[in-house]
């Protein structure tokens, strides 16, 4: 049975190499796919506020926001700040597109807010650039409660000195409240689910998404020769229908881990994202295609052409594959557990978990599950198939 079975094996690959389809579906256009939405997560990740400032008022509150918080802001690389004299030029640059918000600090600020008295500080924000536009306003929302703790301060001084305060303790007081604490602090922060990087996510998740295309090509071999004739005629040969049944298999299987491992390979390579360390990857990466094999099998049993099995399987390989996640992260909740019906949820999930801990043995749950989705739609798929006759 083994030597029939690896004849088939030969003869299906010969047949798969030959087949651009399978070129485009397990190789070439996954890898375009990531590289192109590699793009768009790269811009995201780079975002850098460009906006302007205008002091109107010189005094020590306002040089606190000018000169203080917004070149630290600039040091962390987050924001460009140019600095303009009149809020009409601030105004122009908004208008065409050289800052995407300015901030106005009026005249008078340190005098009152020196008072007790509060102060305001203006936004001028471009309605197109949303993102940068609530960066903006947080910042000044964040300046604004420091201004409001700074004229409480005065104020609090003031009556308990009962307004006996001199200039020179309200300056100090004044600097004393401006310089306390940190206005805004930029730091990372790591989510409670265990994810990869954006890039490797996509690549997994586009490697993953058309892994159940790719497999598809082996389960609609049987199909095939049924319509063509040959698989009756291997079934009058001295082959049992099990060998044909292995070598399709196999066929398929192998498509499978070859396509896994060239887009994991060449992620990491071209793109720089990395699923994980190799074993963990290797696990999951087979526990997918025995997911794959099992569940494409199962719905190719219910059509009675090629055609009809492409048509279904497409239908749902997009539906898990929207279901697991594999174009954005679907992170907890309902969508999480949604994606957990899917076996592409699982396998992101194991990488997640495999990113998080390093050990491939963080992989067994998702690889265990994708196993079993693999079984047990293969049983009925296989006994399908052979009481239609296509075995």
């Amino acid at each position: 049975m083994i030597r029939s079975a690896l004849h088939i094996l030969r003869k299906d690959i010969r047949l798969r190499l030959r087949d651009r389809s399978v070129w485009l579906f397990a190789f070439i256009v996954p890898i375009a796919l990531t590289f192109v939405f590699s793009l768009l997560f790269t811009a995201q990740d780079d975002f850098e506020l460009r906006a302007g400032v205008v002091d109107l008022d010189g005094g020590e509150v306002a040089s606190g926001f000018a000169e203080g918080l917004l070149p630290a802001l600039e040091d962390e690389g987050f924001l460009t700040v140019t600095t303009y004299t009149v809020e009409d030029s601030a105004r122009e640059a908004i208008d065409d597109g050289t800052i995407s918000a300015a901030w106005i600090i009026p005249s008078g600020l340190s005098e009152a807010v020196a008072r007790g008295d509060g102060g305001e500080l203006k936004v001028l924000l471009n309605p197109d650039r949303a993102l940068s536009a609530e960066v903006a306003r947080g910042i000044a929302e964040g300046f604004g409660a420091q201004v409001d703790r700074v004229s409480l301060s005065v104020a609090t001084g003031q009556i308990y000195t009962q307004g006996q305060l001199s200039p020179q303790q309200l300056e100090q007081l004044t600097t004393q409240a401006t310089t306390t604490g940190s206005l805004v602090a930029i730091r990372d922060l790591v989510a409670a689910d265990q994810q990869l990087d954006p890039s490797s996510y996509l690549a997994a998740g586009m490697a993953s998404f058309f892994l159940f295309f790719t497999v598809t090509f082996g389960i609609t071999g049987f199909l095939e020769e049924r319509q063509q004739g040959t698989l009756q005629r291997l079934l009058s040969a001295p082959i049992g229908s099990s060998a044909i049944h292995v070598g399709k298999a196999l066929g398929a299987f192998l498509l499978g881990i070859t396509s896994m491992a060239v887009l994991a390979i060449g992620s990491a390579t071209l793109l720089d994202a990395p699923w994980g360390p190799p074993i963990g990857v290797a696990i999951l990466s087979v526990s997918l295609v025995i997911a794959a094999l099992g569940v494409m099998a199962l719905v190719g049993s219910f059509a009675r052409t090629s055609e009809q099995a492409g048509n279904l399987q497409s239908i749902v390989a997009l539906v898990f594959g929207l279901a697991g996640g594999v174009f954005f992260p679907v992170g907890a909740g309902v969508l999480g557990t949604l994606a957990l019906a899917s076996p592409h949820g699982w396998f992101l999930r194991g990488l997640g978990d495999l990113a998080g801990d390093g050990a491939w043995t963080s992989t067994l749950p998702a690889a265990a599950a994708l196993v079993a989705f693999g079984v047990v739609a293969a049983i009925p798929g296989a006994l399908r198939l052979s009481r239609t006759g296509q075995l």
